[in-house]
């Protein structure tokens, strides 16, 4: 049901209402959602329920999360047109998947790096992939946290 060209027009029409502020923090407002459905209904000439429309957020978000943490930090990555994933060796993909086991999939297929920025665009500022996730409830903050502060005290008159 969700091809490429229905999940694309989905993303655009998020987007709109996300810089509307109809995402005003993780989740769309009740008009937000009501907006997405319309414009949606309108766009494809057949309608879609709230619960329908937010499965397919949710399994989006889930796959973006997914595509993050397998890409890490390496940033020397490159993209394969042919095989439309990333060009990678079999020891990095082994490596990877032991980690992120959930992002077998992209090993045969990944995300489009143009369809990559709709999908930062949606869930960039609502999603913690785990790199400098924290929360108070942790009680301590990360080893690294502190890695770039200079704490050394400046002298009187400095």
């Amino acid at each position: 049901m969700w091809d490429k060209r229905l999940t694309e027009i989905f993303c655009d029409i998020c987007i709109k209402e996300i810089l509307k502020g109809n995402r005003p923090g993780a989740h769309f407002t009740r008009d937000g959602w009501l907006k997405i459905m319309t414009n949606f209904e309108k766009e494809m000439g057949k309608g879609f329920s709230q619960r329908q429309l937010k499965n397919r957020w949710d399994a989006l978000k889930k796959e973006w999360k997914a595509w993050k943490k397998l890409k890490g930090e390496d940033t020397g990555l490159r993209w394969n047109l042919i095989k439309r994933t990333v060009d990678a060796s079999d020891e990095w993909w082994e490596s990877r998947l032991q980690v992120v086991p959930e992002a077998k999939k992209f090993r045969t297929s990944g995300i489009d790096p143009e369809f990559k920025g709709k999908l930062d665009q949606m869930f960039m500022e609502i999603v913690a992939t785990g790199d400098k996730a924290w929360a108070p409830s942790s009680s301590t903050l990360p080893s690294d946290f502190f890695e770039n502060v200079n704490n050394e005290i400046p002298e009187k008159n400095e």
